[in-house]
């Protein structure tokens, strides 16, 4: 084995391109493989990454593999892949937002194999991942915090470890996500009132900006209604939904009141049924214009 352990990345769209790029250029050995993002790959390996065409080809070669997929059932099928070619000692880091409960049973059924899994979600953008400036929260015992804080130095410039049992990680990311999903719906209303009350809406940016609840979250939003820019916030309404539905479960099954989260559901599964399921976060805005019978698209007026 190499001075570093030799990593192997699945999923190097949006956030995962930016961070495998971080991982080759400050030095650790790293395998890719394509999925449907060829570009990403091709500068990957321009840059020192090796390419491999399989998943059991990955799993024999690497000693850590990482994760930054959808959600829990292309985790699954990631690790159905990877065991076809893992040998005991692996260490599987799950970056993506998936279900705890999910992550709990799959960090069981890998133990039993010798292989480590634990989850490390991510927070920030993928900007934050090109620069290696991305915050993640890690579960699991010190020593694995401590054994694996090298390799997750090289995309996060936060590492915050969380002090729980596997998953417990992941349930603090969909609380977080929780709070900016909850904020674009509320900003979505907003500005539609806004509108009814026959203002137009970088007025109200101006008075939030001006004021204690101005934040990023607000800013990126508003790049959309007041300047026609959807990339600002670069996470797909689909995406949206799955992390409240994930959200949702968990505090199911801890018997939560779920007064604010559950009218943040209902607007993202209307966005989704309306065919907005692709579209980024700000535009969700659209949506609530749409309800309100209002023109859809940055604003004009």
């Amino acid at each position: 084995m190499s001075a570093r352990p030799t990593v192997g990345f699945l999923g190097v769209g949006l956030m995962g391109w930016g961070m495998a790029k971080n991982v080759v250029e400050k030095g650790f050995p790293l395998l890719v493989m394509a999925h449907r993002k060829r570009e990403a790959v091709e500068d990957l390996v321009g840059r020192g990454a090796e390419e491999v065409r399989s998943l059991k080809d990955m799993a024999a070669r690497a000693d850590i593999v990482v994760l930054c997929v959808t959600g829990s059932p292309q985790v699954e099928a990631c690790i159905e892949g990877l065991l076809e070619g893992a040998r005991p000692g692996l260490t599987i880091i799950d970056c993506s937002t998936s279900e705890p409960a999910v992550t709990e049973r799959l960090a069981a059924e890998l133990a039993a194999r010798e292989i480590t899994f634990v989850d490390a979600p991510l927070s920030k953008t993928p900007a934050h991942a090109w620069e290696g400036d991305l915050s993640t929260y890690i579960s699991g015992p010190e020593d694995l915090v401590a054994r694996l804080r090298p390799l997750l130095e090289t995309w996060a410039s936060t590492i915050i470890p969380v002090g729980g049992p596997i998953g417990s990680a992941l349930s603090l990311k969909l609380i977080n996500n929780l709070v900016a999903i909850g904020y674009a719906a509320l900003w979505s209303e907003c500005y539609a009132m806004v509108r009814k009350v026959g203002v137009k809406p970088d007025v109200f940016r101006q008075i939030i900006s001006s004021s204690g609840l101005n934040c990023n979250n607000f800013q990126t939003f508003s790049k959309y209604i007041c300047e026609g820019d959807p990339n600002a916030h670069r996470f797909s309404l689909s995406n949206c939904l799955k992390d409240l539905t994930y959200y949702n479960r968990i505090a199911n099954e801890a018997g939560a009141a779920t007064l604010m989260s559950d009218g943040a559901l209902q607007t993202l599964k209307l966005a989704n049924a309306m065919g907005f399921g692709e579209r980024y976060t700000g535009e969700l805005a659209d949506v609530v214009a749409r309800l309100n019978g209002q023109p859809e698209g940055p604003a004009s007026d």
